[in-house]
């Protein structure tokens, strides 16, 4: 041994003085978690909460997020997995945007494509991973029972504000805001209604994830207000959408297992039964609303396909789908139907629009990862293993899902939270998706 490695020849420490601590190593992973949480809960704020009114704010919530998580993101099996099918729908998009260049597509359309189909969805898929490693996936559910509360005390100011000082007041949720109110109608114009659809539908499914009873019952009466006096069919079906989703998956859940029919109806049907209840006598005895109205309005769009425009907007694209065989006429490319004069390559029926966009082939590449997610999802629940956090974070997908149909949330790249989390969450748990289920 050298003397420098010979302790006992080092000076004595003189008295009084102790040593220097030494720096922590998980202090400064410690510091950035915190970092990284906070800007990711300004994030949701503005995504959830009031998507699409502060666009600056969002961009640059979401720009800080991924650079905070993208030092300790951990590329386990499950998550190259998910990037190598979110690849392949890259490569989907990269060949139908050449394709749309070739028929005429503007560079509006082609950059804003580039950024909805490639860029967000990756960031998003980036903050989830971070989301998981440093928050978990219950404690993320207790973040969107308070996110909910916000919302519906948005929408309780949205129309306070409209009513009493008029549509200039609430340019902030809404530029061109409208309220409805006739003969026993309510409808509002409002982003949050697309968070709203996920955040319903989650938790009429699992409303024991709410642990405080009365925030629980509280919040289940406000959601189907909100439902009800919004106008949008997308979220009032989301209400039965979730409790039956919620029914036919709880004997299926781990927190449920054992437990008999009865006590299950007792513990979590009866409130969820209590709360639309005490709903509908609210909105009766205070409001001039009529229920049956507003279903007859609901059942009328959803049997008509969402409406005349909509209905108009599908015939067209069934009509370019049908002329350019089913092979994909590219992105940015529009049809005889024009719904946005200055974006004419948008259309809100999302589902034949993608269709019609990048064909058959590229539709069931762009599909394939939600696919996966809801197999893997029903083998869990047939084998009884289904955790509750991932029943509402489904729950919640499959109502966003549905509304892509005749709402183009899924464009949006402020609320395509709503698609991402919860598969990225559920390819982080469980990597082997496709394997059978063991016991």
């Amino acid at each position: 041994m050298s003397p420098a490695d010979n302790r006992s020849l080092a000076p004595p420490m003189p008295p009084g003085l102790s040593p220097a601590p030494l720096p922590r190593a998980n202090h400064y992973r410690l510091t950035v978690r915190h970092l990284f949480l906070g800007v990711v809960l300004l994030l949701l704020l503005c995504a959830v909460v009031v998507p699409n009114s502060l666009p600056v704010t969002t961009a640059v919530a979401m720009a800080g997020s991924v650079l905070m998580a993208l030092p300790g993101i951990r590329f386990s099996q499950s998550l190259r997995n998910l990037l190598a099918l979110y690849a392949c729908t890259v490569i989907v998009t990269i060949v139908y945007l050449i394709v749309g260049g070739m028929h005429g597509a503007p560079m509006e359309a082609m950059a804003e494509v580039s950024a909805v189909y490639i860029a967000s969805p990756l960031a998003w898929m980036i903050i989830a991973e971070g989301l998981h490693r440093q928050l978990g996936a219950e404690r993320l559910i207790e973040w969107f029972i308070w996110l909910s509360v916000l919302c519906v005390m948005s929408v309780a100011a949205f129309f306070y504000l409209f009513l009493t000082r008029g549509a200039a007041a609430v340019e902030f949720f809404f530029q061109g805001a409208n309220v409805n109110l006739s003969e026993g109608f309510s409808g509002a114009t409002m982003h949050v209604y697309g968070s709203l659809i996920f955040l319903a539908g989650g938790f009429f499914s699992t409303p024991e994830l709410i642990k405080n009873k009365l925030l629980r019952f509280s919040l289940l009466v406000a959601l189907v207000i909100c439902a009800l006096t919004s106008g949008r069919s997308a979220l009032i079906i989301s209400v039965p959408i979730g409790l039956l989703i919620g029914w036919m998956l709880s004997s299926r859940t781990v927190e449920h297992v054992g437990k008999s029919g009865i006590i299950r109806v007792l513990q979590y049907g009866l409130p969820l039964l209590i709360a639309f209840v005490a709903a509908l006598y609210l909105l009766q005895a205070y409001t001039q609303i009529s229920i049956s109205s507003v279903l007859d309005i609901v059942f009328d769009k959803v049997a008509s396909g969402g409406g005349e425009a909509r209905a108009e907007m599908s015939r067209s694209l069934y009509q370019g789908i049908f002329e350019n065989g089913g092979l994909g006429a590219g992105h940015g490319v529009g049809v005889t139907f024009v719904s946005d004069p200055l974006h004419p390559w948008r259309y809100e029926v999302v589902w034949l629009a993608t269709l019609y966009r990048v064909g058959i082939v590229g539709t069931v590449i762009y599909v394939l990862p939600f696919l996966l997610y809801a197999i893997g999802v029903t083998r869990l629940a047939l084998a009884r293993l289904l955790p509750a956090r991932h029943k509402f974070m489904f729950s919640g997908f499959v109502c966003a899902f549905l509304a892509t149909n005749t709402n183009p949330y899924i464009e949006a790249f402020a609320l395509q939270w709503m698609y991402v989390i919860p598969l990225v969450l559920w390819y982080i748990e469980y990597p082997m998706i496709l394997k059978r289920v063991s016991q």
